[in-house]
This record gives C-alpha cells, sequence and structure tokens, in this order.
C-alpha cells in the first residue's frame, strides 16, 4: 500500500516527534507491503531503504542534506521578510502537498504532528497528547490558540487516530466525544542503540562532556514548565553535600519557552557547579550519555507516553518518574513514582539509589524487564493493521 507522511519534523534538530517518525516508519522497513513516501514542504523522497542499500531493517532514508539545507533556507528567508510567516508557510505547504498527494494519487496519508494538511483521500492522524489543552500554562499562547482552532476539527474529518498512550486515547475520547472505534493505541519504544553499556565503552566519549561514567544523575527533555524541573532541582538541592559533590545533576534538552523563572532557580546550583544543563545533545551521543548515568529523574506532570524514562530503563539506569497521565502506564513497575510536586519524595528516592547499590541494582533489573516489553517493529505492525482499517472501510485494495 502507498502510504505518504508528513516528514518535515525530520528536517529540524530531532525532538519526540521527530524520534516518532524515525523509528516507527523505520521500523515499517521490515513491512514490503508498505510504499512510503516522506513529503518535506516542497518536495517529496521515497522513506524506506531498499535492501539494495544494504542497510538493515528499521532503517529510515532521513532526508537528503540538499532537501534539508533548502528547506531551513527557504523557511529562515519567509521569516525575516513576511509579516506572518507561519501562515504563508502553511500555505505554501498545503499547495506542495497537494501537487505530490495528487501525484502519488491512492496514498494513505498518516499526519504524525497533530495537524494534518487538507486531503481528500483516506488520513490517520496521530495525537501525542493534549497538553495544550489540559495544561494551557505550560506552552506559548501562540501554539494553544493553534491548539485550539485547528485540532477539533482535524479530529472530526479523519478517518482515524492514533494515540501513544491509553491515557492519550481516554482523553481525547473525553474531550472531544471521538469513538473507540476511531481511535487505537500503539505504545512507543526505546530504540535499539539504548541498551546497557560497560564504562570502558563510555569513559571517552563522556570525557567530552567531563561526565565520568556512573557519577551523574540525568534528566532528558525540553526545558519548559511542563517538564517540572524545578522539582527536580529543589529535590537534588536537599541532598546530602557529599553527595552533589559526587554526582552532578545534568539535564540534556534544549531551551524551551517560559523559562525565566527556571533559570533563576538553577543558578545557584550551577554556580556551585552542582548542576549542568548540556542544551541538545547529538543524536549519535546520547544513548551514552543515557547510559553513563547513576540514575535518571523524570518529574514531568504530563506525558502523552514519555518516552525518556523507558529510554532510560532500557539503557540499565535506575528511574524516579512522577506517577502522572501515562507515565504509570509505560514505567509500570520498572521504576519509582512520586507525585511530581511531592520534592521530598523525589530526594528521598534518589537518596535510597546512590548509597544503596542492592536497591539500584534491583531497579535497574526491574527496569530492563520493563523496557524490553516495548519494540518499534509492534508499534509498526500495529500502525500497519490501521492502515488496512482504514483502506478497507474505504474500498482500496491492499
Amino acid at each position: 500500500m502507498n502510504v505518504l507522511v508528513n516528514g518535515t519534523p525530520l528536517l529540524a534538530p530531532l525532538t519526540g516527534i521527530g524520534q516518532y517518525i524515525r523509528h516507527l516508519f523505520g521500523a515499517m522497513s521490515a513491512f514490503e507491503e508498505v510504499n512510503l513516501s516522506l513529503y518535506y514542504g516542497l518536495r517529496c523522497e521515497k522513506g524506506l531503504r531498499s535492501p539494495v542499500d544494504g542497510a538493515a531493517a528499521g532503517t529510515l532514508q532521513m532526508p537528503s542534506a540538499q532537501t534539508a539545507r533548502g528547506m531551513q533556507m527557504a523557511y529562515g528567508v519567509l521569516k525575516k521578510v513576511l509579516p506572518r510567516p507561519r501562515e504563508i508557510r502553511r500555505f505554501a505547504e498545503r499547495l506542495s502537498f497537494a501537487y505530490h498527494a495528487n501525484k502519488d494519487g491512492g496514498a494513505i496519508y498518516h499526519e504524525p504532528n497533530f495537524y494534518p494538511l487538507p486531503y481528500n483521500g483516506p488520513t490517520v492522524l496521530t495525537v501525542h497528547d493534549l497538553s495544550c489543552f489540559d495544561h494551557p500554562e505550560t506552552h506559548p499562547r501562540e501554539r494553544v490558540e493553534i491548539a485550539h482552532r485547528e485540532l477539533p476539527p482535524a479530529l472530526e474529518r479523519v478517518d482515524h487516530i492514533i494515540a501513544d498512550s491509553h491515557a492519550t486515547a481516554n482523553a481525547i475520547r473525553a474531550r472531544f466525544g471521538v469513538s473507540p472505534e476511531r481511535l487505537t493505541v500503539t505504545h512507543l519504544a526505546a530504540d535499539r542503540r539504548f541498551h546497557p553499556r560497560p564504562a570502558a565503552e563510555l569513559a571517552a566519549p563522556l570525557q567530552a562532556l567531563s561526565l565520568t561514567p556512573g557519577g551523574y544523575l540525568l534528566c532528558v527533555g525540553t526545558l519548559e514548565p511542563r517538564k517540572n524541573l524545578g522539582t527536580l532541582f529543589r529535590a537534588y538541592a536537599g541532598l546530602p553535600d557529599a553527595l552533589r559533590k559526587r554526582y552532578p545533576l545534568v539535564v540534556a534538552g534544549m531551551s524551551g519557552w517560559h523559562t525565566e523563572a527556571l533559570e533563576k532557580e538553577a543558578a545557584a546550583l550551577v554556580d556551585r557547579g552542582e548542576l549542568r544543563l548540556l542544551g541538545y545533545v547529538q543524536d549519535a551521543l546520547i544513548p551514552l550519555v543515557y547510559a553513563g548515568a547513576a540514575a535518571f529523574i523524570y518529574p514531568s506532570i504530563y506525558e502523552g507516553f514519555g518516552l525518556p524514562p523507558l529510554e532510560a530503563m532500557a539503557s540499565g539506569v535506575p528511574v524516579i518518574t512522577s506517577n502522572r497521565t501515562s507515565l504509570p502506564e509505560v514505567v509500570g513497575n520498572g521504576g519509582l513514582m512520586v507525585d511530581p510536586h511531592d520534592v521530598t519524595g523525589f530526594r528521598e528516592h534518589l537518596e535510597l539509589l546512590l548509597t544503596d547499590a542492592p536497591a539500584a541494582a534491583q531497579w535497574r533489573e526491574r527496569g530492563l524487564a520493563q523496557a524490553a516489553g516495548f519494540s518499534w517493529e509492534r508499534c509498526a505492525r500495529e500502525t500497519i493493521a490501521v492502515y488496512r482499517q482504514v483502506a478497507n472501510a474505504r474500498g482500496m485494495s491492499c
């Protein structure tokens, strides 16, 4: 079957949705029935590597360097010369998408990034979370306005909706009245690159970041209010001095929005050398940063799925996370969970993992067992089943 995917998130540094596209559609390379094309704003490229490329199954053909540079330059010009660059960009994308969709006629369009472009053919939409509705205060105002304006009509017009978790699916049903028949849950997974690694393998690459294997605490995520890093900073600051000196707190992730208060709260820890803000970590390096951590902490107040804790568990790192939304569904019995605003609870769990070696080892093993229950191959298989359902309902041949 022909599947057309909006791949524009792959043009920027990969964050959550970009990783979703990369891993889901990479896993589809093992399924011969899928003929995948990726749309990049002004052009389309075939997305799956064929066996003659010598690539293993699970490899996605990323956008060519020419495409990435061209689109980045075009969007950069739009931002500089147009008074409403997002609206103009969206209009241009719609015209271009209509051309490519009609050219490839008979394709199922899968929009992995909330807001589908106009398309008369069968459409599948992935909704990762409803944080703009449930916690609008944690987002920039413009993003919230776009979500409230564009998502409700999108949910009505698409053929089928995919949610990353049962928590997100339940939220969609409760808020928008979507029938269960039009909604499917496909759990995400940690990439195979996330696995335990010996200290000898980690020493050199981590040294470039001034880190020591097993000698730091880790949190991964964009610096923005929903990640609730203030609770983590306060919990960490309450640890005994000796532990803070031995185990600096490392945060890997791009700076997001509404960060002024967070930066003030972090200042004292940064000045003492106890907190290190790495910013965006290169994709090739991030599995090593995970594997080298003594513990992983994720105090988020809201997650549509919560991939970072799963990646940490798969890396053999004990996890402490909050007990809200999808996180209990993902972490299960594989990690320690606490109310996201319970500073004392986070501190006590941190101290336990740093001072009780048998307890830390137990949580490593439990996390590895929990992470093994998720796979991108299963996510791909379940997504293809949605395509078949939509195609059959539309009278298309698969």
